[in-house]
């Protein structure tokens, strides 16, 4: 049986999919900008984190224009929404349509290896879509995903990301399925730019701090002996996007093998930063991403 809650909010999103639906994507979009511009001038909590988080990353902007670069990216969240939304029964054609591809001849070269790819990627720009563009490349790809608490939610995401072909990996002792998951031939995609339980990561440099970050893709990967890539997705018009894929890592070999994780591990947080700072009002920065960094005094975020 769903709860109540469980109930109202696929409702909510069932009744977003046909307002979505029924009105042109200029004005779905004017809408939902103006409302997330309003929620962050709202402020509250999760605004906090956002500013602190452009503080450390950007620390000789102006306010104001970290302020900007906040407001926009809550923009590129709710746009983000929208692609959900009406994307909800989209054929592959028509995923394809809205997605160009920097990098393929990448994919294909590190595929053909057959030693599986390690993609590591971030939540920026429509990057629930890119799961399921990737497929419609053909790139046989196993994303590892979040687990939804919204059952009826959940299982929604679910058929959409695996509706071109990609296999979906929920994050819970899923170590032993990506490995298989390499061994197979597949790319391994993980979203690795979000903060990392102490017991499972390590503190490397990402965007002028320290900051505790899974090392599982570069476990896998030294486990493995599969390439390292950094992939990316950003919103280049109203609905299209740039998928780029990114020459292989070079992977570390100094003999230690906990060395050798971390030494990839800020590789990889290297590039992605990159990519932050080249679009940074399309990242999610609502997230405590340096909890407890040895390179900030106390808390950077206040107890909040």
């Amino acid at each position: 049986m769903y709860t109540p809650r469980e109930l109202a909010e696929y409702a909510a999103f069932r009744g977003a999919v046909s307002a979505l639906g029924a009105i042109p994507l200029a004005t779905a979009q004017r809408v939902a900008a103006r409302l997330a511009r309003a929620l962050f001038d709202r402020g509250g909590k999760r605004v906090h984190y956002v500013l602190t988080n452009l503080r450390i990353a950007f620390p000789d902007l102006p306010e104001e224009e970290r302020r900007r670069i906040g407001r926009e990216s809550y923009v590129s969240l709710a746009f983000t929404l929208i692609d959900i939304a009406r994307g909800r029964n989209w054929s592959a054609d028509e995923v394809r349509a809205r997605f160009d591809i920097e990098g393929l001849e990448i994919a294909d070269a590190v595929l053909g290896a057959g030693k599986g790819v390690v993609a590591v990627t971030l939540h920026i720009g429509s990057f629930e879509m890119m799961a399921r563009a990737v497929p419609v490349y053909g790139i046989p790809v196993t994303v590892i995903g979040r687990p939804i608490g919204n059952r009826l939610l959940r299982d929604e995401i679910q058929r959409q990301r695996t509706s071109t072909g990609a296999e979906v990996l929920i994050h819970r002792n899923v170590f032993p399925k990506m490995l298989r998951a390499v061994k197979q031939g597949r790319a391994v995609a993980v979203l690795n730019d979000q903060y990392a339980r102490r017991s499972r990561g390590a503190f490397v440099p990402f965007l002028g701090a320290r900051a505790s970050t899974s090392l599982g893709p570069a476990v896998l990967a030294l486990r493995t002996g599969a390439p390292v890539v950094v992939v990316s997705s950003t919103r280049v018009g109203p609905d299209h996007h740039h998928m780029v894929i990114r020459p292989p890592l070079e992977v570390p070999d100094t003999g230690d093998r906990r060395k050798d994780a971390e030494l990839l591990t800020a590789r990889c947080n290297e590039a992605l930063g990159e990519i932050i700072r080249a679009h940074p009002e399309q990242w999610m920065w609502s997230h405590r991403r340096f909890r407890h960094s040895p390179d900030l005094p106390g808390d950077p975020y206040g107890g909040l």
